[in-house]
């Protein structure tokens, strides 16, 4: 129901201990696009992510209704309980997360988003050239014989929904200004 015929493709390289995701898309009308990868980390191979450290580089964020939707507002993430600056250990009961990270009003060069390390001491670090990087906790990601919370998702991206808040930096795609995401996962042990 969007506007426009749309040429999209994701490439997945692995390097070493580095996986790159590289989508570009193109379109010959005017349109909205936003894509996220939608994988689950735990490291500790346990059946929740209790325990694992977690760093965001942001120092804003969306905060969320009850149905998860962003609210509009742009929040700065000093002072609460979303301020990841510094790595801190994460648990399923302190609070719920399914809130993206602004990471900054406009694509720009790939740089570190965030960390993520496991108890074992199995991390990974996140570099995109996103706006945004979306963190769910996985509470309704259930596989079957599995528990909730199982792995933590972490989603580079532009900030979600987009259309319905002008503070918001554009997904506006046209023919001239075609679309460009890089996501790049180091692995660390």
């Amino acid at each position: 129901g969007l506007p426009g015929n749309r040429v999209i493709t994701a490439v997945f390289t692995l390097d070493g201990a580095t996986l790159d995701l590289k989508i570009t898309a193109t379109t010959d009308a005017e349109t909205p696009m936003n894509f996220a990868n939608h994988s689950y980390w735990n490291f500790d191979g346990t059946p929740c992510w209790d325990g694992h450290k977690l760093q965001i580089l942001a120092d804003r964020f969306l905060p969320a209704t009850d149905d998860h939707y962003p609210t509009g507002d742009i929040v700065q993430t000093a002072g609460t309980t979303m301020d990841f600056n510094t790595p801190r250990p994460i648990n399923c009961a302190d609070h719920p997360f399914d809130n993206n990270f602004c990471l900054s009003d406009r694509p720009v060069p790939i740089r570190d988003a965030l960390k993520l390390q496991g108890a074992s001491g199995v991390g990974m670090s996140v570099a995109t050239n996103q706006t945004g990087i979306q963190v769910y906790d996985g509470r309704g990601a259930r596989r079957p014989g599995k528990a909730t919370y199982e792995g933590f998702a972490i989603e580079p991206q532009h900030w979600p929904d987009a259309p319905n808040h002008r503070g918001f930096p554009s997904i506006t795609v046209t023919p001239d200004t075609p679309y460009r995401q890089t996501s790049r996962w180091t692995f660390t042990a």
